[in-house]
């Protein structure tokens, strides 16, 4: 009997290990996860940060340890891996709740070690306040019990992590400052845009430095680079993940110019019967075809359905992303998707943006919002390159409209002229991409 062998449980890993008992009952998976918990959202935990009540922990966890179980897979949680022989067909692995170590024999592997926090070289004195990531269930327990009473927060990083945290920072009663090491908040976006989204902070009592890196953290507070020191309770740190490669980069695997693991669109590395898929492994990216490394919940499962399918034996691909993301802050939405100017250009293409401001429903309609869009076309052609949206109403149905115009490769003439639901509450008789499209296609 074949027997398959998982390393890592929480979005890839079983998604695969659930697509691959459906299609193959009979197969032998075992399924090694170093957390308590599995197959939960870490996307919904600056959610769950910010009211518990509302959103109760038992919620995040899509199937439980036993649900697996029940379905005939080997899940072992609190399991380590420390070292994965290819040749051998072995891993090692430790029992974190006892110490004891073994080995597992098997005959396919997938890696789907996702990534982890990015701690940056800061010096931490032993009298200093908290300092936390925010990647795993385990990291949000540790967060939740020190979220009341509310502080004082400084949040080290202006990105996704970075600004929801800060939202809910503020619903629980926190001064927070903001600090980023850029000269502006998401450098991937339209400077307009992180311009929006800096004004809105502040709107809402979110003190937000730019341009400044942190020294140290002590009991005083948050030294910056510069001297300042912000006063601080909690210090959260935001600063971006990295791909967990370690294991997989040890045993011969290879590695790709992003630094996650290299795989090929049916998931599988360089080496026989070892894959990869979640956010250790890069994808390719469908408008420049280059590889990308895109850490998102949707990808991971995405690319763990893919890699579960053929280690049953299937014949699945992974056609690839968009990078397609949106993230909420306040009363915003903010999303992109494809490719930034600069990507573009690195790629070959001509880009050139779009930008309108437009009502995201009938003007007159009462919950009608501004919404601002950007398209990114191809001089050349008008070929859609890329789409930014912000906004408090509307930037979904903007960003997913272009998102598939962008996958099926339509130009600027193709998105103005597409039939699209209207109705006065739903939608301006032009929906709102269709009017960037518009001016688009005027260049």
């Amino acid at each position: 009997m074949t027997r398959v062998l998982i390393v890592g449980g929480v979005a890839a890993g079983m998604k695969a290990a659930a697509t691959a008992r459906r299609r193959r009952p009979e197969l032998d998976i075992l399924v090694l996860q170093d957390e308590p918990e599995v197959s939960y959202s870490a996307c919904g935990l600056p959610y769950w940060l910010g009211d518990p009540a509302a959103i109760p922990r038992d919620k995040l966890i899509a199937r439980s340890v036993e649900r697996f179980r029940a379905d005939g897979i080997d899940l072992r949680v609190r399991h380590r891996v420390d070292e994965v022989n290819l040749d051998a067909r072995r891993a090692h692995l430790t029992a974190l709740d006892t110490g004891s170590r073994s080995a597992e024999p098997f005959d396919l592997i997938l890696f789907a070690t996702g990534a982890q926090a990015f701690m940056p070289p800061i010096t931490v004195t032993t009298d200093a306040p908290p300092v936390l990531p925010l990647r795993s269930l385990h990291d949000a327990d540790r967060l939740q019990p020190l979220l009341s009473p509310p502080g004082r927060a400084v949040i080290v990083g202006g990105g996704y992590i970075g600004l929801e945290m800060a939202e809910t920072l503020r619903h629980r009663g926190f001064r927070v400052t903001l600090v980023e090491a850029m000269p502006r908040l998401l450098p991937a976006f339209d400077p307009a845009v992180a311009g929006i989204v800096g004004e809105h902070l502040a709107k809402h009592g979110v003190e937000v430095v730019l341009g400044a890196s942190v020294a140290q953290v002590g009991k005083e507070g948050v030294r910056l680079s510069d001297g300042i020191v912000l006063p601080a309770d909690h210090v959260l740190m935001a600063v971006g993940v990295r791909p967990r490669t370690d294991l997989a980069a040890a045993a011969g695997v290879k590695l790709g110019e992003t630094g996650a693991i290299a795989v090929d669109a049916a998931m599988r590395t360089g080496i026989a019967g070892a894959y990869a898929a979640g956010d250790c492994a890069e994808a390719r990216h469908v408008v420049s075809g280059k590889p990308v490394w895109y850490p998102l919940g949707d990808i991971a499962n995405r690319q763990g359905r893919v890699a579960g399918t053929n280690l049953a034996g299937g014949q699945a691909r992974f056609p690839g992303v968009l990078g397609t993301a949106i993230f909420k802050v306040f009363d915003l939405a903010v999303a992109r998707t494809g490719l930034s100017a600069e990507q573009a250009r690195r790629s070959g293409f001509d880009p050139v943006p779009v930008h309108a401001q437009m009502p995201s429903r009938a003007r007159y309609m009462p919950n009608s919002r501004m919404l601002d869009g950007w398209l990114l076309v191809d001089r050349r052609d008008g070929r859609l390159l890329g789409a930014e949206a912000v906004g408090p109403d509307g930037v979904d149905k903007y960003i997913d409209i272009a998102a598939t115009a962008i996958w099926a490769k339509l130009t600027a003439d193709d998105l103005a002229e597409l039939d699209l639901a209207y109705a006065p509450p739903y939608s301006p008789v032009f929906a709102p991409v269709q009017v960037v499209g518009e001016l688009a296609r005027k260049l």
